[in-house]
């Protein structure tokens, strides 16, 4: 899954994008007052950094493949 398929399904939870609020290639993403940081690089995101930004939103499988 790439970086702006994670983002579209975020924002249909609700989450608000910030996009001045990360460094270089990242945006900040706040949902539900939990926060985590998204790269925004081309190609797709590795295992462990969809399992990490589920993690800090509180998002399940199901929700976030």
């Amino acid at each position: 899954m790439t970086s702006r398929e994670v983002l579209r399904r975020l924002r249909r939870f609700g989450a608000e994008i910030v996009p001045g609020r990360g460094k270089g290639g990242h945006v900040l993403v706040l949902l539900d007052g939990r926060r985590t940081v998204v790269p925004t690089g081309s190609g797709e995101l590795p295992p462990g950094t969809l399992a990490t930004i589920r993690r800090q939103l509180g998002l399940n499988r199901d929700q976030l493949p």
